[in-house]
């Protein structure tokens, strides 16, 4: 989930860096790290996360159209 975020965070322009670090693989507690210009870094983070949401939404829509 993660990655998913990181890589819609990076292509919004206003992103100057998206990445998380989990030192290990059963780490519960990833640091995720956010540096943006001219937004804040919640108002980037909500934004990208409606555009997965979206992506989502046309993903599910388009799925049930073809196994009709």
């Amino acid at each position: 989930m993660l990655n998913l975020l990181r890589t819609e965070l990076l292509r919004d322009e206003r992103v100057l860096i998206a990445n998380y670090d989990n030192k290990f693989v059963i780490m519960t507690h990833p640091i995720f790290r956010l540096k943006t210009r001219d937004i804040d870094p919640m108002d980037a983070m909500k934004e990208a996360a409606a555009r997965i949401v979206a992506l989502c939404d046309d993903f599910s829509t388009q799925f049930q159209i073809a196994i009709k």
